[in-house]
Parts: structure tokens; sequence; C-alpha cells
């Protein structure tokens, strides 16, 4: 039956009857693939029961909820995908993170800094693509707080970026910060983003990930901690 139902994805009537169908109250698999069928149904009746479903009981199904109103893409839903950040389970903050860098959010970078720091790692790469200039020494105060990768992965993000939305001197001062942690990983950071530009690399930003790279250095491996020679 639900499959009938959700095959003609743009009839109002069958919206409503799944959303009938869903706050009647299912199996959870029942209810999982309803979730997931209401994303195809442009109507505001589905996106009304998603949004209801985002409370639901079960953190994976909120997961989906969450996700299946993003997908519709109705920019009158922000607010409450931006709520998920605040959600009782780690899965789900963790998700709804990655749905609003998705979705280009950028009014929910306070609300990412926010979950960054409270340790929803996904939201790194969020603020990075949607952060404005000011967001970055925000977020700069997590470097030595939050594990390295996970600070990259925001870095290499506003790295990206067009001119218009963050200053090449900016970015400059950013590759000067990586710098000064400094660090195989780092060094390893710089050195990919030298050998594989992005369309919004410089080439002074080239050349200061280059000199930069080069000033790192990075101790040899303690005896007797690599691959053992193999003896005959």
């Amino acid at each position: 039956m639900l499959d009938e139902l959700t095959a003609s994805a743009e009839s109002d009537r069958n919206s409503r009857a799944v959303a009938d169908l869903l706050r009647a109250g299912q199996p959870d698999v029942v209810t999982d693939h309803a979730l997931d069928a209401l994303t195809r149904m442009k109507s505001r009746e589905a996106r009304a029961v998603l949004a209801a479903f985002c409370r639901h009981r079960r953190a994976d199904a909120r997961v989906r909820a969450y996700t299946s109103l993003a997908n519709l893409r109705d920019s009158r839903d922000f607010p409450i995908i931006i709520e998920g950040l605040r959600d009782s389970a780690a899965p789900v903050r963790s998700q709804v993170a990655v749905l609003l860098g998705q979705l280009q959010v950028k009014e929910a970078v306070p609300d990412l800094l926010r979950a960054l720091e409270l340790g929803v790692h996904t939201a790194a790469s969020a603020i990075g693509k949607l952060g404005d200039t000011a967001s970055v020494q925000s977020y700069g105060k997590q470097l030595g707080r939050l594990p390295l990768p996970v600070m990259l992965e925001g870095y290499g993000q506003y790295l990206e970026r067009p001119a218009i939305d963050i200053a090449e001197s900016v970015k400059l001062e950013i590759i000067a910060s990586l710098e000064q942690v400094s660090g195989a990983t780092v060094k390893a950071f710089l050195n990919a983003r030298v050998q594989t530009p992005g369309k919004n690399t410089t080439p002074k930003l080239q050349q200061a990930m280059l000199t930069s790279a080069g000033r790192i250095r990075v101790d040899d491996p303690t005896p007797g901690t690599g691959a053992q020679e193999q003896q005959p």
C-alpha cells in the first residue's frame, strides 16, 4: 500500500494519506520507509509531518526525518533543522551539521560554532563552507582544543572559498596560524593543497603554503618504531 501511495510523488492526496499513516503509529520499519517516501512528496502536508517526526522517540527516525526535511530544500524549515543541533543524540546532531552545510544555511553559523565547541565535529566542515571573515577568528579559538584533523576540515573549506567570501589576506593568516601549530599533519595538509590547488588558490596562496610546509620540520621516527628489516 505504501509503495502505491508514494508512486505519485506530486499527489497532495497521497501525501496526506502517508501522513495519516504515520500519525496513526506504525512499526519502525514502516515508519522509516514512509519518512523516506515523504521526501519525494513536495507538499506542505509532507513537510509538517517530517517536522513533527524530528521529535520522534527514536534517534535514527529523527535522523531520517531531518534528512528528508532537508532534501525538500524549503527555507521555511531551516529553523527546525538548525534546532536539531541541540538534539539529545550525537548521531542526530552530527547529521544535522552536515545537512546545514549542504543546504548552505549561512544563518546557522553561530549555532554551528556552538555545536563545534560542544563536540559536534561535523560542524567544522559546515562552518568552513558557510562562515564569513568574522567567523574565522571564532573558529580558530578551537585550534589546540579539538583534534587537528577536525579543525583542518574547516580550514580546508575556508581556503577553497572565493575571495569575495574569504579574502586572500584572511587565508594567508590561516596558513600562518597552521604553521605555528606545525607537525606532520599540518605539513601534509599544506603540501596536498600545493600539489592539487583549488580553483580559488592564487599563486600567492600557493607560495605561502609551499613556504610554510617547507619550514615545518618533522622529526624522524624513534629508532625501533618503524618497519623492521626482514631477516634472512
